[in-house]
């Protein structure tokens, strides 16, 4: 099973953007992964995107609240071994995994399922690739 290596964010599809959420798009690019040959951009359009990670805090409190994602009770198909590894305990990061840190080692499916607790969801492919293109000054850097 493939785990996220990197810190894990929820997105949203809708109109109006929460505080912590910033909205990206629309627009066109040209992906790494074009969609069909002869066809050289994608368009991408609007949607949310959480300004930061997901924490560890933030995440716990997800599995406080959902128990069957935390370690050791999610299904061995959708958390492998190293599903919250870093963490101390089941409900417990523990100092190694600070609380403002971003949530590592979780299985797509249980990123998934926390998206889905917040109303959100994953992102897709190109909604990925259009949001890691932007810059500090360029929203298509």
């Amino acid at each position: 099973m493939r785990m996220l290596p990197t810190a894990l964010l929820a997105l949203i599809a809708g109109v109006a953007a929460p505080a912590e959420r910033v909205a990206v798009g629309p627009g066109r690019f040209a992906s790494t992964l074009p969609p069909a040959p002869g066809i050289a951009t994608v368009e991408v359009g609007r949607f949310l995107l959480d300004r930061r990670p997901v924490t560890n805090a933030g995440f716990l409190d997800f599995v406080r609240t959902h128990p069957s994602w935390q370690r050791g009770r999610a299904p061995a198909l959708l958390a492998d071994g190293q599903y919250l590894a870093h963490w101390r305990g089941p409900v417990d990061p523990g100092p190694a995994a600070g609380s403002s840190q971003p949530v590592t080692h979780v299985s797509w499916y249980a990123a998934k399922a926390y998206c889905e607790a917040q109303g959100a969801r994953l992102p897709r492919w190109y909604e990925w690739e259009f949001a890691a293109a932007a810059s500090e000054t360029r929203a298509d850097a």
